[in-house]
């Protein structure tokens, strides 16, 4: 049975492997919240909209088919019940101009971690939300 007080982690990437490979790096430095996936912001959205108050924070690629992730970011940062969620940007796109542009979308982004990443770096900027 899960500890209903623990909050969820939702890792929203397109690659499986990516979000295995950083969901084994959480779960191994400790961190023992519940991980949801979406390969799509799509299916992010669906997963969200089912449990949002149950979330404390958003993992997110940029590149991804269909919708990018500051596509998605630029969605949720418009819904209130949603928008207080931290949002940390784990991605390949690591040039000043991504993180303006991110910042932009989203002034209350909680964090910008650039891949390849140390596993400290990722667990450093995730540890301050979790729940």
């Amino acid at each position: 049975m899960a500890d209903t007080n623990t909050k969820k982690i939702l890792v929203i990437d397109d690659s499986t492997l990516e979000r295995e490979l950083l969901i084994e790096i959480l779960k191994g430095s400790g961190i023992k919240n519940e991980f949801l996936q979406a390969r799509s912001g799509e299916q992010a959205i669906e997963i969200l909209g089912r449990n949002y108050k149950d979330v404390c924070i958003i993992l997110l690629d940029w590149q991804m088919p269909e919708m990018s992730g500051l596509e998605f970011m630029e969605g949720v940062v418009k819904v209130p019940a949603v928008a207080k969620i931290p949002i940390v940007m784990v991605t390949a796109s690591g040039s000043d101009d991504n993180k303006r542009q991110a910042k932009q979308v989203n002034p209350a982004l909680a964090g910008y971690v650039v891949k390849p990443y140390e596993p400290e770096v990722l667990v450093d900027a995730i540890k301050p939300y979790l729940k």
